[in-house]
């Protein structure tokens, strides 16, 4: 991480030559990474992101980088976004049921429940703090689910530069909402009305007792008001937040470069 936003670009003769030698070029390869990205490889949008940094002035080690992303992908071609059906679709074609990859923290009754509920919605929310040192503004990784699969996934950087992970952590769960309140709205106008709060999973315990309690407190005044519009929405029953383990919180990927067992 440190190396690719230490190295030096090259030169403009030396680009032309290292993308002749390699045969391809850097802004083609981040284009076609970014379709991937956006069609259904949420796992890649940090990746992406990071390395969409360097499309005007990259270095050897951005391509490097680049064609690490095309072998990740390679050994991962059959790997997508699953969805849960209620029933089964009789009128579909007979193949191969997806093999999913399981870990065995995740809690099986929590699975069961999800696939009972495949109509109800569920985020989950993330944040690494000042992790790029060219500007410091904490990444927010954001994941909406629904029947299993996400619908809405964002890799971002914040507008503004955190104090403490605590306030990182806080701002990503108030974009988080906007996009639940966002998806719960149009899931309203087809017929598919969220009753209950939907849940947002958060793993930061400050940021969990910030959205409960109910008003800006004297160590958060010096934040924007317009971030506590996250409390009003739970004073509200829209948006249920609950803890997560950093270890089960699938949007954590979408924050930083994770080992390959995560």
């Amino acid at each position: 991480h440190k190396k690719l936003e230490s190295a030096d670009p090259l030169a403009t003769r030396e680009l032309s030559k290292l993308q002749e030698d390699l045969g391809f070029s850097y802004r083609q390869a981040i284009g076609e990474l970014i379709y991937a990205m956006v069609t259904c490889r949420p796992d890649i949008s940090f990746a992406v992101t990071k390395l969409a940094q360097y499309s005007e002035k990259p270095a050897k080690i951005h391509f490097e980088a680049v064609q690490n992303v095309y072998s990740y992908l390679l050994a991962t071609k059959n790997d997508g976004i699953i969805y849960w059906r209620r029933r089964p679709r009789l009128d579909l074609p007979d193949g191969d049921m997806p093999k999913l990859k399981r870990d065995s923290t995740y809690d099986e009754s929590d699975i069961k429940q999800r696939q009972q509920t495949p109509d109800e919605l569920y985020t989950a929310v993330d944040s690494d703090h000042a992790s790029d040192s060219t500007h410091r503004r904490s990444v927010s990784g954001i994941c909406i689910k629904l029947a299993g699969g996400v619908i809405l996934y964002k890799s971002l950087f914040q507008k503004s530069v955190s104090l403490s992970t605590t306030e990182a952590e806080f701002y990503a769960a108030v974009a988080a909402g906007k996009y639940i309140l966002y998806i719960r709205s149009i899931m309203s106008e087809i017929g598919m009305e969220q009753y209950e709060a939907t849940t947002l999973y958060e793993d930061n315990q400050g940021a969990l007792l910030m959205g409960q309690a109910q008003k800006p407190t004297r160590r958060t005044r010096h934040m924007d008001t317009k971030y506590f519009g996250l409390q009003d929405w739970i004073k509200r029953d829209l948006i249920i937040m609950k803890r997560i383990n950093t270890g089960d919180n699938y949007s954590d990927a979408m924050t930083k470069a994770l080992g390959t067992t995560l």
